[in-house]
């Protein structure tokens, strides 16, 4: 791709696209926009981790491991369970998360921080004791 730019000699100089040249939308993969995010271990621990709309997230234990994402609709079952610490729903609708050492519904929009180890989740908006 010929992309023309030009150098600039201001005080923090650099390069920059010439005038009037316009490039087209970047478009990601939701897992490439995801692993563009910032990682929620290299950020202050009160960051949230990032969750693309239409997702449940599930932030594994692992600092360095990447969200599992479910995407709206799906249902996923964890065998041997996924130690995470945060799970989060960007759907519109409620999930039910299987877990040890409890089972709960996370609304749409609403986020679980806590560690726990998720067997399974479906979408519902009621789970079973």
């Amino acid at each position: 791709m010929d992309t023309p730019v030009e150098s600039v000699r201001e005080r923090h100089g650099g390069y920059r696209l010439a005038r009037g040249v316009r490039l087209p939308p970047l478009m990601l993969a939701d897992d490439e926009a995801v692993a563009l995010a910032p990682h929620p271990a290299a950020a202050t621990s009160q960051a949230a981790a990032v969750c693309p709309t239409g997702y449940l997230c599930l932030q594994p234990s692992a600092s360095s491991a990447r969200p599992v994402l479910v995407k709206e609709g799906d249902s996923r079952t964890f065998s041997g369970g996924l130690k995470v610490t945060q799970v989060s729903n960007q759907t519109r609708v409620a999930y039910c998360v299987t877990s040890t050492p409890y089972n709960y519904a996370l609304s749409s929009r609403q986020s679980a921080t806590r560690a726990h180890t998720v067997l399974s989740v479906r979408p519902a908006g009621v789970c079973p004791a």
